[in-house]
């Protein structure tokens, strides 16, 4: 009898060590989660510096749970607008969850959250303010900034599933728990603030590819006749291109690979430090199979003289062969 007593006396310690440790082990973690969200710089607006905005809809799984949410940086996007509602565009900021849910509800006229989060094109508003989705506002950004325009007012690229992980990309740790209560919105505020500066605190910019490992220059002469071949200037240009977005947050969170800058020109194939040449999908006569390919010579102009627009570069002027190529000596017949 007082050996099973002292066994009892020894499990009920060895439980009660047990729960503490737990215990602790809760603290621990709830602490880690305080302290990364106050690492956070603080908004003027006093809203919280990042949130991760959840799949919210009337079922455990909606469409779209399979996915991670999206970690929103309101710090940087506080910084770079003047006005709270070109996002909250009702004036009232409150999650955009409250009125756009997956399945879509009579407050935000039943546009879904996805649709009010990837939306191309919104119709200007007679009255009030007109709205903008996280991608039109992101499209906007990149064709009217110059330092963007040159790359992506050109070529509009083949839309790619992996792209979607640049934004969807809230931090492993959080549990199924968490997503379900995230879900249907009884997440507590401190717990998503954690995961959210979790999530940007572990985030870091992508070095480029260094110009040092491109070309100084390359000769483009496969159609030299009236003219020379030109000398194009590689590493001066990949250079220019980097120095444009180094100390830009929109362009360091979706460069997020080395030799992305690459796609700039090479804008059909993998990214490579050695890529096709020009000519391996651009013929020099127009392609039949292909007629809305534009032939070699029009993709070379088309892609220096775009880019030099786009980015209100003033030299060559489109009527200045000379600029990029030499005259070719007439010959003595």
């Amino acid at each position: 009898m007082q050996k099973d007593k002292h066994m009892r006396n020894g499990t009920s310690l060895l439980l009660l060590a047990a729960i503490a440790l737990a215990g602790a082990a809760c603290l621990t973690a709830l602490g880690a989660g305080s302290a990364n969200a106050a690492a956070l710089e603080p908004t003027d607006s006093g809203a919280p510096s990042a949130i991760v905005m959840f799949p919210v809809g009337d079922k455990p799984n909606p469409k779209g749970a399979a996915m991670k949410p999206v970690v929103f940086n309101h710090l940087n996007h506080e910084k770079k607008i003047e006005n709270c509602e070109t996002c909250h565009h009702t004036g009232d900021p409150v999650a955009c969850s409250t009125c756009h849910t997956v399945e879509g509800k009579a407050e935000g006229n039943f546009i879904t959250l996805e649709r009010a989060m990837h939306a191309t094109k919104i119709a200007k508003r007679a009255k009030g303010n007109t709205p903008v989705s996280c991608v039109s506002c992101h499209e906007q950004q990149t064709k009217e900034r110059r330092e963007c325009a040159g790359c992506h007012a050109i070529v509009t690229p083949k839309r790619d599933s992996a792209w979607c992980a640049t934004c969807h990309n809230v931090t492993p740790s959080m549990t199924p728990e968490q997503m379900q209560k995230g879900i249907n919105g009884t997440l507590l505020p401190g717990d998503n603030e954690a995961l959210a500066a979790e999530t940007v605190l572990a985030q870091k910019p992508v070095t480029p590819v260094s110009p040092m490992l491109a070309p100084l220059k390359v000769v483009i002469d496969s159609l030299a006749d009236k003219y020379e071949g030109s000398n194009f200037t590689h590493r001066r240009h990949l250079t220019s291109l980097i120095e444009g977005i180094k100390d830009d947050k929109l362009a360091q969170a979706f460069h997020n690979q080395p030799e992305l800058l690459c796609a700039t020109c090479h804008h059909r194939s993998p990214l490579s430090l050695t890529p096709p040449k020009c000519g391996s999908c651009h013929a020099k006569e127009i392609d039949k199979v292909n007629p809305g390919r534009p032939n070699l010579m029009a993709a070379y102009h088309l892609q220096c003289m775009g880019c030099h627009k786009g980015m209100n570069v003033a030299r060559p002027r489109d009527t200045d062969c000379t600029t990029c190529h030499k005259a070719a000596p007439k010959s003595a017949d």
